[in-house]
């Protein structure tokens, strides 16, 4: 048996916990609340007005203009993360961080499913009693199950289904509403007259293979309830596949030298993470959104993986300048991928060149270590410096690091 625990609008919950005088009010968690951006995270007593998480701020204020605003704590609501994984550890070695607010508990072999619905009540009691925190907990017989059952009832729900009160409560639903099955994936499964996801669990396999190749069976499997994925215990914690960081700007912009200030300052950022985790990446991409939200999403293949800002940017700037059609930009992001674990910091470089650089980028890390990252920023951005104030990115204490002292 498998349980998924979810901590109910975690965000705004834990500020709510942190400040009583929120309780019971509309809290809305979003970046600095005076300058443009999207909504972060919003409670349940906001959410009957409409607001809800990546909603831009300004619609949010008009449907909620009594909320109260909070500038969010990311350092916080990971460290309240790693506290509960801990209490997670108390009822199972099997701990699988699913996001910072949701985990996967496995229990042992032979568990009965009356005897996980003891232990899942058990936890939402010593989550309530030592963080006075809400969580909905999914129990099921595998991750696909526990992690659908957890949404059924919210918040401070407890729903356990096996795969046959698993289709008997998600086949007459929307085929949007299974796991994995995103927008543009419903969208294209209801032109091929699949509406629920009872319609997928009955569709030809060879139709959906045909449509959507070698997921398509699989869809099938999720439809009935069917999953084999592993769970991963958090001591061995997955590798991640791209690091990226992006900004909502404080307002829409076409100057050229900002937003090429902008990319920069977000390379040397998102290089910085790399190299604080013990990663390097061979894929550079772009993130560009103007005004009226339309994205533009563009990437490139390096010819080998790397930490270095410069050479990130460079391809980031190219990508930007090819794919940016001049008119003003809301948002802009860098993201890397293809990430494999770095070598180790006492390598030998063959050229000279090499090694200064990574002994510039060692000496760079230390001081904004000690410092913070603000101390020491790219010469190209420094015209920017104020209006990039604002951006709540840096290197955050990551408990599953490959590199937890990294370069000191």
């Amino acid at each position: 048996m498998i349980l998924l625990v979810d901590m109910d609008a975690f965000f705004a919950s834990v500020e709510q916990a942190h400040h009583p005088h929120l309780r019971g009010r509309p809290v809305i968690v979003c970046g600095d609340p005076s300058r443009r951006g999207v909504v972060t995270a919003a409670s349940y007593e906001a959410r009957p007005f409409g607001v809800r998480a990546g909603m831009p701020l300004g619609e949010a204020r008009r449907l909620c203009p009594k909320a109260e605003y909070v500038e969010g704590n990311p350092e916080k609501y990971v460290a309240l993360s790693v506290k509960l994984l801990d209490l997670y550890l108390r009822y199972s070695p099997d701990v699988e961080p699913f996001s910072v607010d949701e985990a996967f508990v496995g229990l042992q072999r032979g568990t009965t499913m009356e005897h996980a619905v003891e232990i899942a009540r058990e936890i939402q009691s010593a989550i309530e009693a030592t963080f006075s925190l809400g969580a909905s907990i999914g129990v099921g017989p595998n991750k696909l199950i526990a992690k659908m059952a957890s949404g059924v009832k919210k918040p401070r729900g407890l729903t356990a289904l096996d795969e046959e009160s698993f289709r008997g409560v998600f086949w007459p639903e929307e085929v949007q509403s299974l796991w994995g099955v995103g927008p543009r994936l419903a969208t294209r499964m209801r032109s091929l007259g699949i509406q629920t996801v009872g319609d997928l669990a009955h569709a030809p396999v060879h139709a959906l293979k045909g449509a959507f190749g070698i997921i398509g069976p699989q869809l099938i499997e999720a439809a009935w309830g069917r999953d084999d994925t592993p769970l991963t215990p958090c001591h061995r914690p997955p590798d991640p596949k791209s690091m990226g960081h992006e900004v909502t700007l404080s307002e829409d912009s076409e100057d050229v030298a900002f937003l090429e200030g902008t990319l920069l300052r977000l390379s040397d950022q998102v290089t910085r993470r790399l190299r604080t985790e013990g990663y390097a990446g061979r894929v550079v991409a772009v993130k560009l959104r103007n005004r009226y939200f339309v994205t533009v999403i563009r990437q490139r293949a390096l010819s080998s993986h790397t930490q270095e800002a410069r050479r990130v940017f460079e391809v980031a700037r190219e990508l930007w300048r090819a794919n940016w059609s001049g008119g003003p930009l809301r948002l802009i992001g860098v993201t890397v991928s293809d990430l494999e674990a770095a070598p180790d910091a006492g390598q030998i470089e063959l050229f000279e060149g090499n090694r200064r650089d990574d002994r510039l980028n060692r000496a760079l890390d230390r001081v904004r270590d000690k410092l913070g990252d603000s101390s020491i920023v790219p010469a190209g951005s420094l015209a920017h410096r104020r209006e990039l104030g604002h951006v709540p990115f840096g290197v955050r204490p990551n408990p599953f690091s490959k590199n937890r002292s990294s370069g000191a």
